[in-house]
């Protein structure tokens, strides 16, 4: 009996520490799933519109998203993707923008060590209406998109010049 009590307790103790691995992988896969669903969400200052931006895919392009008075500025950091291989869209309301970060080509050479990724981006943004499509700007310089979107002029607040 004694022997069969001592196995009972290691099972028990076994069974706890499994239990707490799968309720902590739980809580992580959880974590993982809101944190890489959640659109990040930026709000135009005067409350007409927001714009949503959704990562997708494996990798994540790191954005920023600026407004001013007469539009905004979304900046999107694509080391090592050059020009010719990124394509930007706008249909319905929505802006993809798709690169295509193609791994360096080492000829006798063995990799030791990376940190980068090659392979497919994407994110995309909803675009609220007060932005017009037909006056997005893209530039790419050293390594950064530049997206340059003007609000629609009936929108942009009138500035009065002081005498």
């Amino acid at each position: 009996p004694a022997t069969v009590m001592r196995t009972l307790i290691r099972k028990e103790s076994q069974v706890a520490r499994l239990s707490a691995v799968v309720a902590a992988t739980a809580v992580f896969l959880v974590t993982l799933v809101a944190v890489t669903s959640t659109p990040s969400r930026s709000v135009l200052g005067d409350g007409n519109g927001t714009i949503v931006f959704r990562p997708e895919g494996k990798f994540r392009i790191p954005t920023q998203i600026v407004e001013g008075a007469k539009g905004m500025t979304i900046s999107c950091d694509l080391p090592g993707v050059k020009k010719e291989d990124i394509q930007l869209t706008y249909k319905e309301g929505r802006l993809t923008v798709r690169g295509d970060r193609k791994p360096p080509v080492m000829e006798g050479m063995r990799l030791v060590h990376q940190e980068t990724v090659g392979g497919k981006l994407k994110c995309s943004f909803e675009i609220p209406d007060m932005i017009d499509p037909d006056k997005i700007v893209a530039n790419h310089d050293n390594g950064v998109l530049i997206l340059t979107l003007f609000k629609k002029p009936e929108v942009q607040p009138k500035i009065i010049p002081i005498h």
